[in-house]
């Protein structure tokens, strides 16, 4: 597969370079894609998908942190919890199990974005399959995610 067709769809339009780093194919953690990848932790962004009721949400944090619920809470309004993995395949139809692309609103799904990401000069996040990475550069990155609200979303994992 490569790339999603949704995301190579969404950069497409947007009229975003990229390109595809392909790496041996990892299970479903980001801490095994970055390393597959020969890339640094806090350079992949993941995404995770948080759900209230029927309403989803998903958060883009550096792949070496975890989501602070109580922050996404205090800045929705309401409190989200983390959606159960199947929910993201349903959502996320042309992707493999495990392999989210941090792209909500390319599947019509609001995104909030940590703001450690906003400085880093190079951002790796999952293509839609285990075997391949989108890279973007700072200006594109930003340019991505400039209608998304940024903040202080995410603490370091222990």
């Amino acid at each position: 597969m490569a790339i999603s067709n949704v995301v190579k769809s969404y950069l497409d339009l947007k009229g975003v370079p990229f390109d595809l780093r392909a790496h041996p194919i990892t299970g479903s953690t980001s801490h095994q894609t970055a390393i597959a990848a020969h890339i640094e932790e806090d350079h992949l962004a993941k995404a995770v998908l948080l759900k209230r009721d029927w309403e989803y949400l998903m958060v883009v944090v550096p792949a070496d942190r975890t989501v602070k619920l109580d922050a996404i809470a205090k800045v929705m309004g309401q409190p989200y919890e983390v959606a159960p993995k199947t929910n993201a395949e349903v959502l996320l139809k042309d992707c493999k199990p495990g392999a989210i692309p941090p792209v909500g609103h390319a599947y019509g799904v609001q995104t909030l974005v940590d703001s450690s990401l906003d400085n880093l000069s190079d951002i790796y996040f999952e293509a839609g399959d285990h075997e391949h990475l989108v890279h973007v550069d700072r200006a594109n990155f930003q340019y991505m995610f400039s209608n998304c609200q940024h903040g202080n979303f995410s603490s370091h994992a222990n």
